[in-house]
């Protein structure tokens, strides 16, 4: 099992390149956000509840769009996979959110993750090959 932690600062985690984020992700319960090239993507509706606990099941949508980059976290200090939803498409609670990213122990692999300090295995999302 890959294991992750937030509490590292960007010097141990390289701020990843555009190249290393387009593609799709996974959970291992199923959950994707596709992010494509130019800073646009697509979120499953599990995705969007696991990125606020704000969101009602009831408001997300089977797919999102959203806009991304790589930002500052609002609070401050270190960068994030921020995520941009417009105002009311994807339930009245996303608007901004984001994604952590780390790589894994010991395998090196880029990983995203919701942005708290120790994320259960089902928020990880990583690099798959498979359809949305």
């Amino acid at each position: 099992m890959t294991s992750v932690s937030a509490c590292a600062s960007d010097d141990d985690f390289p701020i990843p390149r555009e190249s290393q984020i387009v593609g799709l992700w996974k959970n291992s319960g199923g959950d994707w956000i596709d992010f494509k090239k130019g800073g646009t993507g697509t979120i499953s509706a599990g995705a969007q509840l696991q990125l606020s606990s704000l969101v009602k099941e009831s408001e997300a949508k089977e797919v999102c769009e959203f806009s991304w980059g790589v930002d500052t976290v609002p609070a401050g200090g270190s960068k994030w996979i921020s995520l941009t939803f417009k105002e009311g498409q994807c339930g009245s609670k996303l608007g901004s959110s984001g994604l952590n990213y780390y790589y894994g122990d010991p395998s090196n692999e880029l990983l995203l993750a919701n942005p708290v300090e120790f994320p259960d295995p089902d928020e990880v999302y990583s690099h798959s090959t498979a359809a949305p």
